[in-house]
Formats: C-alpha cells, sequence, structure tokens
C-alpha cells in the first residue's frame, strides 16, 4: 500500500492528542510521530494526509467544526475527497461539498487506513 507513497519527515513537536475536540486515535498519532504524514499513489487512488501541525489550521480554515461538528479532516486525495476522523476515533471518507450524510466510516485505525481508501475506491 505504501509502496509509492512519500512519508514526510517524522514529527518532534509538542504533543497533540486533540484538534478541535476530536481526540486523535492512538494509531494515528503514533503513525504521525513516526511519519507525519505525506503523499503518494497507494493503489486506488491519490493520498495526502496533511502535517500534524497544520491540521488545526486548516480544519478552522474549512469551517469543518460549523459544517460537521465532533469531525476533523486529516487529508484528501488532492481533489475533490477528504478523509478525517470523527469523536468515535472512527477513519472517514466525504466529498468536498459535503453534509452530514456524506460520511462513508472506513475504519478505526491507521494500520490499515490505506487499505479501507483502496477499497472505497474499488467498490465504487
Amino acid at each position: 500500500m505504501w509502496e509509492k507513497f512519500r512519508f514526510n519527515e517524522p514529527y518532534i513537536g509538542d504533543n497533540v492528542t486533540e484538534i478541535n475536540g476530536v481526540k486523535l486515535p492512538q494509531s494515528y498519532i503514533d503513525f504521525m510521530l513516526k511519519h507525519n504524514g505525506g503523499e503518494g499513489d497507494i493503489g486506488q487512488t491519490w493520498l495526502l494526509l496533511y502535517r500534524i501541525e497544520e491540521l488545526k489550521k486548516i480544519n478552522d480554515e474549512y469551517g469543518l467544526s460549523d459544517i460537521l461538528p465532533n469531525h476533523i479532516v486529516i487529508g484528501s486525495n488532492g481533489g475533490e475527497e477528504f478523509y478525517g476522523i470523527d469523536a468515535n476515533g472512527m477513519f472517514f471518507n466525504i466529498p468536498s461539498l459535503f453534509d452530514e450524510q456524506d460520511v462513508t466510516v472506513l475504519c478505526d485505525d491507521m494500520e490499515i487506513f490505506a487499505e479501507k481508501v483502496n477499497d472505497f475506491w474499488k467498490n465504487l
């Protein structure tokens, strides 16, 4: 899954455990401490994972908490789709022009996130 993905340098900043009231899953925190996002082809789509230090600003700029409370975005496909985490620790996909009914839950573990993103695109 991650063979063509270019990871960023590990995150070495302040401890981040939540963004806008959404608690970050431990699997995501562990992943970001090691890779701090990146971008690349993961099979069925392109995946861009934002740096952890950019999450608050990005989510505030999108006004996500006003539109979709208890959700944050953590990345995109570089186009019309966002990926995020909800208050239950579930990773999800949502179109960039969205409302709550458009959320597609993908998984609850960063270790299988890319696999579930690929499964989502295979099944469309």
